[in-house]
């Protein structure tokens, strides 16, 4: 019986621990946002086969306002917090456009840093470019600028 207890007491305090609190306040947007990926490379020039790491970082504007969430409206979007102005690192939150298409093939593990990891597979220009949807406005999504790699 002891042994049961003692994996009872961690296991509950871990429940607890992951548990946040959430107030009666959310927050709704405005207006649409404005967002900014900033995407980088480790490289620009590689040799076929090389492992590239993908970098973007996301610049969010927008207006949030706090409303009660018993004044939600049905379907209504709302968060618990607005999403940060500025987000050092996103690429692997991200979806990627690559031309020409099957040109890098994603890795799949998942980054501490949320880099993306690539390798380039085709010889060549490719151009990757970040694509990620918008908070709350459901269909819209923001491209940013392509980053451009030489293989050979």
């Amino acid at each position: 019986m002891r042994s049961v207890s003692m994996l009872l007491v961690p296991a509950a305090l871990a429940l607890v621990a992951g548990c946040e609190q959430r107030g009666p306040f959310v927050y709704v947007l405005e207006a649409p946002q404005t967002i900014e990926l900033k995407a980088t490379a480790s490289a620009s020039k590689v040799q076929l086969g090389d492992k590239v790491v993908l970098h973007v970082e996301r610049q969010t504007t927008g207006k949030w306002q706090r409303v009660s969430r018993s004044d939600l409206k049905p379907g209504q979007c709302w968060v618990y917090r607005p999403p940060a102005s500025v987000e050092a690192e996103v690429a692997q939150n991200l979806q990627w456009t690559v031309e020409p298409e099957g040109a890098v093939e994603f890795h799949t593990e998942y980054q501490m840093d949320q880099s993306r990891p690539a390798t380039m597979s085709t010889k060549g220009t490719i151009k990757l470019t970040p694509v990620s949807k918008v908070t709350c406005e459901e269909g819209r999504m923001v491209e940013g600028a392509a980053v451009e790699i030489e293989v050979s």
